[in-house]
């Protein structure tokens, strides 16, 4: 009896292991889910100087084909730091969030300075970064929370399209040197924590 039972675990075992190998194989990754619709490529390994910039939605290229209600924007400081401002009606042109990056190959990781104790909806905290093919000069940051979701589900007639709208696109390099007196000036003018409270996700 004993021999029979050992002989009829193994293909339970077996049975209950193929189905987590499958999920696994068969998981796509965030590139791979932006390549299904649109011929992008991942961009590794930047320096903190070939990373830095000014990301922005809408992007230049964008407002050429939308009128601009309004934006984001991304300062990547070669130091490692970085602040997102917001222009909108409520709150108006602030910093909705400021910190410190990471680079992880492709994905730019976000963390939130101590003093900034509100979440913002408009802030990812992962971003992959990637350029189209064939246009080597140009770097994108798409969120790998929700906007490449919503860039999937609605990316139908005109894809390309659809990713200008769902991510910031670099419109000019930050140097190192620039980076102080941008900081402080973005400090002085945008910074307005009145405008949010700890308990809110603010618009």
């Amino acid at each position: 009896m004993m021999t029979i039972a050992k002989w009829w675990s193994l293909p339970v075992v077996v049975a209950l292991l193929l189905p987590q190998s499958f999920d696994s194989k068969t998981e796509r990754t965030p590139l791979e889910r932006l390549q299904a619709k649109i011929d992008v490529v991942s961009v590794p390994n930047l320096t903190p100087s070939e990373l830095a910039g000014l990301y922005t939605n809408p992007s230049e290229e964008l407002s050429k084909r939308v009128p601009r209600m309004g934006s984001e924007k991304l300062f990547v400081f070669p130091d490692r730091s970085y602040i997102f401002t917001i222009v909108s009606d409520i709150p108006p042109d602030t910093i909705s969030d400021k910190g410190t990056w990471s680079l992880n190959r492709d994905t730019l990781e976000l963390q939130s300075d101590k003093d900034v104790k509100w979440k913002s909806k408009h802030v990812e905290r992962q971003h992959l970064v990637v350029r189209r093919r064939g246009h080597n000069d140009e770097l994108f940051l798409v969120g790998i929370g929700w906007h490449i979701s919503y860039f999937e589900e609605n990316a139908k007639n005109d894809p390309e399209f659809q990713f200008l709208l769902d991510s910031l696109k670099r419109e000019k390099a930050i140097a190192a040197e620039e980076t102080g007196p941008l900081r402080k000036r973005l400090m002085k003018e945008k910074w307005q924590p009145k405008f949010y409270r700890s308990d809110s996700t603010p618009d």
